[in-house]
This record gives structure tokens, C-alpha cells and sequence, in this order.
């Protein structure tokens, strides 16, 4: 089976830098945005998820602290230990295997971006620990995500978003990923 990382990464490539126009654009959530407190948001979650069979991946140390108390059966966790650049307890969640890569700040890097994707593609519940930053894995997960999967990631200082994928979403984030700078 090919790799999606070749279908982002151009020959050769091994990290992604956002350019600074596309900063903007990535403020916009890519899909439901829930506002509330920590058990607020674990209520709806719990909701969206209920019946769900699609994997799960989440993006960021509160939402994943949070999810984890939920106990899904097929989920990738993405953390980096921090929270808003600043450093926090390390989220420690249930799983069957933890994973770790390197992504600096601003970029997707080819090691994060295949990370992710073995995760996914495993069926099982991975934990996958960023040295660096996590920020812009939630655009790979949608990518490498199956349709009917959910992306869960933080919106600094809004609160969560919920991706429900599809191919609009996913094709969106694959011209994100195209468009960024090797």
C-alpha cells in the first residue's frame, strides 16, 4: 500500500513549514467548535461519539486528557506536553502502545506526519508523544483519518473542534498540506 505522505511531501522532503499567509486561514475551525467547561465538553463528546465505529484521533493535551476519560476503543492521542506554549502535566492516557516522533514548531514533519498514520492504520489505541509541537497534526489526521472518522483538536482560547471526516474536509486539508513550504 503507498504511503499518503507521498502524496503530500514532495520527493525528498522531510518536513512541511506553514507559510504565513495560511496562518490566517488555520484560525477558522475545520469542523464543529464546542465552547464550555472541561465536563461540558466531555458530555458532547460522549454524545458525538456514542454508536460512532471510525477511529478517533485527538490533537492536544487537555482535549486528550479529557477524551481519555471517555475510553474509546480505537483512538490516537497526539501530545506535545504543553498547553498554550507553556509546559503541563504530561497526559498519560490508557493505551496499547506509545509512539514518539519529533515535529518542530510550524511545520509537519515527514516522522510525525508517518507516526500518525501507523497509529491510525494499527486499530488500536496508540498514544503519540511530539518532541516539539503538535499544532498542526490535527491537519495531518484529517488527512490520513478514514471517512466517518473523528478529529478532535484545541482551539486556543475557543475551545474544542470535532472534525467529522469526510471528503471535503480531507481535501480541503490535503490542499493545506500541498501548499506548505518543504
Amino acid at each position: 500500500m503507498r504511503s499518503r505522505s507521498s502524496e503530500v511531501f514532495p520527493s525528498g522532503a522531510r518536513i512541511l513549514r506553514l507559510k504565513e499567509d495560511q496562518r490566517q486561514l488555520l484560525k477558522r475551525p475545520l469542523g464543529r467548535l464546542i465552547r464550555g467547561t472541561p465536563d461540558e465538553v466531555r458530555r458532547e463528546l460522549e454524545a458525538i461519539l456514542a454508536g460512532r465505529k471510525g477511529p478517533l484521533i485527538v490533537v492536544g493535551d487537555v482535549v486528550s486528557s479529557t477524551a481519555s476519560m471517555l475510553s474509546p476503543e480505537r483512538v490516537v492521542y497526539v501530545t506535545d506536553g504543553r498547553t498554550m506554549r507553556e509546559a503541563t502535566s504530561e497526559v498519560r492516557p490508557e493505551v496499547d502502545l506509545v509512539v514518539r516522533c519529533r515535529n518542530e514548531p510550524g511545520t509537519i514533519s515527514k516522522e510525525a506526519f508517518e507516526a500518525i498514520g501507523d497509529a491510525i492504520r494499527s486499530g488500536k489505541r496508540v498514544h503519540v508523544v511530539v518532541e516539539g509541537e503538535e499544532d498542526l497534526l490535527a491537519l495531518a489526521a484529517v488527512h490520513l483519518s478514514p471517512l466517518g472518522g473523528i478529529v478532535v483538536y484545541g482551539q486556543p482560547g475557543e475551545g474544542v473542534v470535532v472534525v467529522e471526516v469526510n471528503e471535503e474536509v480531507r481535501a480541503f486539508a490535503e490542499s493545506v498540506l500541498r501548499s506548505m513550504v518543504p
